[in-house]
């Protein structure tokens, strides 16, 4: 049996939008605002789960237009991303309540 090492993995890295950014920086702001305590877990299962993505770019469910959602851990929030040769490309934070509708501009 053969056993994946660290030196196996593959790590892409991840490079997120300047829209994404400002999408994370609103939800941050949100739970400072309504559950502070909440502000910083978001802020780390976000970087938690880019770190994933950066060794496992498939594990999202296949989406739209040859992007990817992953969900962000314990919070209603999907992160849609499209793997290119180099990197991977987070494009953005959405919450589900917003509908399932992920749109780029």
């Amino acid at each position: 049996m053969d056993i994946m090492t660290d030196s196996d993995l593959r790590i892409k890295p991840a490079r997120p939008t300047k829209r994404c950014l400002k999408m994370l920086d609103r939800a941050i702001k949100y739970y400072k605002e309504k559950a502070p305590d909440q502000a910083e877990i978001i802020s780390r299962q976000f970087f938690k789960a880019i770190r994933l993505l950066e060794t496992m770019p498939g594990i999202g469910a296949e989406y739209k237009d040859n992007m990817r959602k992953f969900l962000l851990g314990k919070f209603p929030y999907y992160i849609y991303y499209k793997e290119k040769a180099q990197y991977i490309s987070i494009r953005g934070i959405w919450h589900t309540s917003r509908g399932t509708e992920f749109e780029e501009s």
